[in-house]
């Protein structure tokens, strides 16, 4: 019976003790608040200078300090992708070189202030490029799935080595101001000044020039074939040429041909430059989160500066009055 007493007062105790703890939280919040309220009708006047000032820098910072980012699309041609990309990294270390800038026309102005590129992720082209062989498109399909199948896939589509793959790729350019072409050309021209590749290009289309002619000369000796047919009255696909070929293969033929010449043609348009820029996006605004907003953040910056700079002078105060007192009392 004592023991239950006992339980009980001490039940009773503890939660004396818990109330109390609870009222002098709730009493201390609410003299931080009350305190806040002070704090601020003592120094209404300085709080909205403090935020006037801010604002004021904020709108400044976002007109001299907003940047641009321009997207230019590149398709590098002659295996050059990883040229294009340790181009990149070269001219993203040399770019505020006043001689280089000077050399190459680069960034004259100080208008240039990043670069980055990146691939554009396509891996159904990659697995069914219309430009490549079946048989070439069939091994780049049997190597994605291997690979997927054995590994992370958002991360393999990201890897390096795969996308240096892809077709296009994109080079971002950040900018202090308003660019245009005129500006990013030195930047290509940059890119398309290796001699080496001058040479492979200029192979390129010389192959290519006699891969054109070699298929109209084909092209022309089908028709003369399907011309002579038709006049000797053949009846499709079960008339037999001299070299055993069905009639259905001849056209088949021709049709393959005809593709081809206009891929071609294609590539022909394709292989002007080294690295041909395709399609440009200018002057958008910059991702970076606090791009262009600066009004709102310098402000808020600016009050916990004041707000800790007016606690620490009260932390100093009153650490002073208690060592006066102290010496004042020994």
């Amino acid at each position: 019976m004592t023991d239950q007493t006992n339980n009980t007062e001490n039940q009773e105790i503890n939660l004396t003790h818990v109330s109390k703890k609870v009222k002098g939280y709730f009493s201390s919040v609410n003299d931080s608040f009350f305190d806040g309220i002070l704090f601020i009708k003592r120094n209404s006047i300085a709080l909205a200078m403090v935020v006037i000032a801010g604002a004021a820098y904020g709108f400044y910072a976002d007109i001299t300090g907003y940047k641009y980012q321009t997207k230019v699309f590149l398709a590098p041609n002659f295996n050059s992708t990883d040229y294009l990309y340790n181009q990149v990294k070269n001219l993203s270390s040399k770019m505020h070189n006043p001689e280089f800038r000077k050399k190459t026309g680069i960034n004259a102005d100080k208008k240039l202030s990043g670069l980055k590129i990146e691939p554009v992720i396509d891996i159904y082209n990659f697995i069914d490029d219309p430009a490549k062989e079946i048989d070439e498109n069939d091994r780049n399909y049997q190597l994605f799935k291997l690979i997927s199948e054995n590994g992370d896939m958002s991360k393999m589509l990201k890897d390096e080595v795969t996308s240096k793959n892809y077709k296009l790729h994109t080079l971002t350019i950040t900018t202090k101001k308003v660019i245009s072409e005129n500006d990013i050309k030195p930047i290509m021209d940059f890119l398309n000044a290796n001699p080496y590749y001058k040479t492979l290009q200029a192979e390129y289309i010389k192959n290519l020039d006699v891969k054109i002619a070699a298929n109209d000369t084909l092209i022309k000796q089908i028709d003369g074939i399907l011309n002579s047919t038709a006049k000797a009255g053949g009846s499709g696909a079960n008339l037999v040429l001299n070299d055993n070929a069905s009639l259905d293969e001849v056209i088949k033929q021709k049709n393959k041909l005809v593709k081809e010449q206009g891929r071609n043609k294609i590539d022909k348009v394709n292989f002007n430059k080294i690295i041909n820029d395709t399609s440009a996006v200018f002057n958008g605004g910059d991702d970076s989160f606090l791009n262009g907003k600066m009004k709102f953040v310098m402000p808020i910056l600016f009050l916990l500066l004041f707000v800790v700079a007016a606690r620490f002078k009260n932390y100093y105060k009153s650490q002073v009055n208690k060592r006066q007192i102290v010496i004042t009392e020994a």
